[in-house]
């Protein structure tokens, strides 16, 4: 805990920053409320994640009552350019559920998240939870996106009932801390109202960079495949005029169930991509405001997604609104 920062106490649990000897307890946690079935596997391995704490790389709050960790919120750096970073693993105690602790432990997280000199927080409220989803709109929060199928279907709580087979969304959603700096994009037509008005309800200036041009020479990209959640992640960190070939190359190597592709929003092709991805069965996922020291356009493609995994159970209208426009693009329609 640094220098001026006293827990807070709730209900006799005391709200505080995560050190490297919450490690057992977290774990603890997290088996007590998932099992095994926790697609985020370094949470059960206390020896690599007490690592993590220790140098930096995983940070956040946990509640503690009577010697056992009951809350966490987490928060690490997507990537070191980055002006923001990313919330999750969000895990109440059963026990404690219903007691206003989960609110606690987001108040004093994004209290750490600005002291650390970030300007906001994304995170992946499940649609599982509406409490989560009505809680992360709280405090100035908004979804700027949808992810499908994103989580596998055992990724339940012990005390939540069985799933049906079918792969579960989450939201995505912006929460600022502080204020952030204004930049320049290249926004993708069929989405300049939408990021635009997103921008602005959220407070983040964005102004257009300049005309769209038709890329010219080769892309350049980066992939990683994620085998708990059977997602292949394609960062791309050049548009060329082949990325929509390279990436659909990738995705025929990859046994991944969900293709998650990042654009970068300050490449003047990124009109031309999007519109190359889209013919091959891609759809807005979302935007990501500062995720790399740049905007970044995610867009999404689902194999043999089932009607429920397209139709998740989703609190706030702009939710809805948004897996209606990315239903309609995944099915041709749009």
């Amino acid at each position: 805990m640094g220098a001026g920062e006293q827990p807070t106490q709730t209900q006799g649990a005391a709200v505080r920053p995560i050190v490297a000897g919450d490690a057992p307890g977290l774990a603890a946690l997290i088996e007590r409320c998932y099992g095994d079935g926790y697609p985020k596997q370094v949470m059960y391995r206390p020896d690599e994640l007490a690592a993590l704490i220790e140098a930096g790389d995983f940070s956040g709050v946990v509640a503690e009552a009577d010697g056992s960790i009951v809350g966490h919120i987490g928060y690490s750096w997507p990537s070191s350019e980055a002006t923001v970073v990313e919330a999750g693993t969000t895990v109440v105690d059963p026990q404690w559920r219903g007691q206003g602790l989960m609110m606690d432990l987001a108040v004093a997280l994004a209290g750490l998240i600005a002291s650390d000199g970030a300007s906001g927080f994304i995170h992946f409220p499940t649609t599982a939870h509406e409490v989560m989803q009505r809680a992360s709109l709280g405090s100035g929060g908004r979804e700027t996106g949808i992810m499908l199928a994103y989580l596998p279907p055992d990724t339940r709580g012990r005390s939540e009932p069985a799933g049906d087979g079918d792969r579960l969304a989450v939201t995505v959603v912006y929460q600022p801390v502080a204020p952030a700096a204004a930049q320049e994009i290249f926004n993708p037509a069929r989405y300049e109202e939408l990021i635009g008005g997103l921008a602005t309800s959220l407070g983040l200036e964005r102004s257009v960079a300049g005309p769209h041009v038709e890329p010219a020479g080769g892309s350049e990209l980066t992939r990683a495949f994620e085998e708990s959640r059977g997602l292949e992640r394609v960062s791309v960190e050049r548009i060329g005029s082949d990325t929509g070939a390279c990436v659909e190359e990738l995705a025929g190597q990859s046994p991944a169930t969900l293709i998650h592709v990042d654009l970068p929003m300050d490449d003047p092709g990124i009109d031309h991509a999007t519109g190359q991805l889209l013919e091959l069965g891609f759809a807005f996922a979302a935007w990501l405001p500062g995720w790399d020291g740049r905007d970044v356009l995610r867009l999404q493609r689902i194999a043999d997604p089932t009607p429920d995994e397209l139709a998740p159970d989703l609190f706030s209208p702009e939710a809805r609104g948004l897996t209606e426009m990315i239903g309609a693009e995944l099915s041709g329609r749009a």
